[in-house]
């Protein structure tokens, strides 16, 4: 095996040259058209040619991370320092605001990064007391009690825990918590059930794929659908109900495609299994609509997936599985009598489902005293303090502090499992903070000039994500509902959350939907779906995942699977964004009771 690892040190290397050569020869193909007077201010004179170019150079920064994972077979730690340089550099010299001096300039780049930097501190904390729960597990030998249950409790059949801890739990935790949490949470548990890592991470953003546009607490449309709520265009409920009419479709094949990935053709052996995959679709599906449509977009994710996590247990006493011996599971044998009760070894988990969905909604209806002295939530004063990521890390903490208890772990282990933790987080955060800043940096604003026949100038406020959805836009034309779609799928690709492409994009939707005489409710929803799917393939949340499973520098082998269950999820939605857009909710506004009531 060293022998091995020392003869693929050469080709690695080799690839690393190259993949500098290309970073060095996009920024070169920018700065030689600056030298030449084209740049962001007035690449919209000089034709399509260039506004093409122009387009490519935009996305380059964060395209970069996909050619070195993918075209160089490089980690994300060799490859997101460079995108991060490549930001700094565009930003610096093609796609400058000539209104700012250098100085100004680099002050703003440098408020951007810091900001990554910041960004990326909190989802390494999140990373780390998610480790720090599997290790605690692992070492104590409660993930080996809990296994031999779920074992059993599936009648041994892999296929079955996949689909319920796999699918059911990241939604779950996308309600509970967001911000990572689920694929932080399901993939860790799934390879401490056996799981291969690459699997158990793929698994999970696929989960978490068809959840997000409601997030922590519907937090995700709530907030990122705010603009057409306050133009009077629709209402946060209609924003719920629509996303929900993307998600429940998402969750109904679902089921399906994890298992195919899984396993290929040979998931469908066996007689139950096709019936027993359809059924948990199904019933995720129902869920998602009807809480989504009848209940509130608040609970969504946690009904859904509580629910869901019940029923899929309920339905096989229904469904009599036949399990091939290649997707069976033996349960781990148990030497006497088992060190912890199921309850007991399953408690860090149980801890984490408890504690975060109750102490988040529970801090919204808690006051406290300001500094001005004015009451506040809790939940907006500690937010204000430590950001919503920094609320999550604070609560796993606490809950690896009582798992010391129920465990009877002992304080000096605790302290080597989290030094274990600490080593495998270092290299995620240059990744987080390198990634976190490309996509800052990526907002930063521009001003670019357009002059017409007449000698009248335009002037127009850009950045390079801006620049990228409004090509977009432009090339789709009435084909703007799947444009919308790709457009959120670009946004959280980008920017890290589903969140963020909602706040950035949702206002150019509305014009871009009067402009074509559209519907603006569901052209939205749409896009918000969309920034769901593009967290299955968002670096940050790659990379964040890879390492709670510690392969960190094996996010390329995990990109590569997940994209082909990105593009099939993205096909599928860009159907339904057409159907709901031209066909079934057409007429939809704001006076409507619900989707239903305008249906048609």
């Amino acid at each position: 095996m060293a022998n091995q690892k020392l003869d693929n040190q050469p080709a690695v290397s080799k690839n690393y040259v190259r993949f500098m050569l290309v970073t060095l020869l996009i920024f070169a193909v920018g700065f030689f058209l600056l030298l030449g007077g084209i740049s962001g201010t007035n690449f919209a004179e000089h034709g399509v040619l260039i506004q093409i170019i122009t387009f490519f150079l935009a996305f380059m920064p964060i395209l970069l991370v996909l050619i070195g994972m993918l075209g160089f077979n490089l980690s994300a730690l060799k490859v997101a320092p460079f995108a991060f340089l490549l930001a700094v550099l565009l930003s610096y010299t093609f796609f400058a605001n000539m209104e700012h001096g250098p100085v100004e300039l680099a002050q703003a780049i440098w408020a951007q990064t810091w900001s990554g930097i910041k960004s990326s501190f909190y989802i390494v904390g999140l990373i780390l007391f998610s480790f720090l729960i599997l290790d605690l597990m692992q070492t104590s030998g409660a993930m080996d009690i809990v296994k031999g249950r779920l074992a059993a409790i599936s009648g041994g059949d892999r296929r079955v825990q996949l689909i319920i801890i796999g699918l059911f739990v990241p939604i779950f935790m996308e309600g509970a918590a967001g911000a990572g949490t689920p694929a932080a949470i399901a993939a860790p548990f799934l390879v401490g059930l056996g799981f291969e890592p690459v699997l158990a991470v793929v698994v999970a953003l696929m989960a978490d794929g068809v959840c997000t546009s409601f997030g922590g607490s519907g937090l995700t449309t709530m907030s990122g659908g705010a603009d057409l709520v306050t133009a009077g265009i629709s209402t946060q409920d209609l924003n719920f109900a629509a996303a929900g009419w993307f998600h429940m479709i998402g969750i109904l094949v679902m089921p399906f495609l994890i298992l195919l990935f899984a396993y290929g053709k040979k998931a469908f052996k066996g007689k139950g299994i096709v019936g027993y995959s359809l059924y948990c679709g199904i019933v995720g599906a129902v869920l998602m609509l009807v809480f989504s449509n009848f209940i509130g977009g608040f609970i969504t994710d946690m009904g859904t997936g509580l629910i869901g996590i019940i029923l899929a247990i309920v339905g096989l006493k229904i469904f009599k599985i036949e399990t091939p011996p290649e997707l069976y599971s033996e349960p781990p044998k148990q030497d006497g009598k088992p060190k912890y009760s199921f309850v007991r070894a399953l408690s860090p988990y149980i801890f984490v489902l408890i504690i975060l969905p109750v102490t988040l909604t529970v801090s919204k209806y808690i006051t406290v005293t300001n500094a001005d002295g004015s009451a506040i939530p809790l939940w907006n004063y500690v937010v204000g303090k430590i950001t919503y990521n920094g609320w999550i890390d604070l609560l796993l903490f606490l809950c690896s502090l009582l798992s010391i208890i129920t465990l009877r772990y002992g304080f000096s282990n605790y302290w080597k499992a989290f030094g274990r933790a600490f080593k495998k987080v270092i290299p995620v955060f240059v990744i987080m903070a390198s990634l976190y800043s490309v996509a800052n940096i990526m907002k930063i604003p521009f001003i670019s000039e357009v002059v017409d026949a007449s000698g009248t100038v335009t002037r127009e406020s850009l950045s390079m994500i801006k620049l990228l959805a409004q090509d977009i836009a432009a090339v789709t034309g009435p084909l703007y509902p799947i444009g919308a779609v790709l457009i959120g799928s670009i946004g959280a690709f980008i920017t890290g959350t589903n969140l963020g492409a909602n706040q950035l994009f949702a206002t150019m939707h509305m014009h871009a939907a009067d402009i074509l005489g559209i519907n603006k409710i569901m052209t939205f929803a749409g896009s918000n779906a969309g920034g769901s799917l593009g967290n299955m393939i968002c670096p940050n949340n790659v990379t964040a995942a890879c390492a709670t499973v510690g392969i960190t520098g094996e996010e390329n082998k995990v990109m590569k699977r997940v994209v082909v269950m990105f593009l099939i999820c993205f096909a599928l939605y860009a159907v339904l964004s057409m159907l709901y857009v031209y066909v079934l909710f057409p007429h939809v506004s704001a006076e409507a009771n619900s989707l239903f009531a305008a249906m048609g």
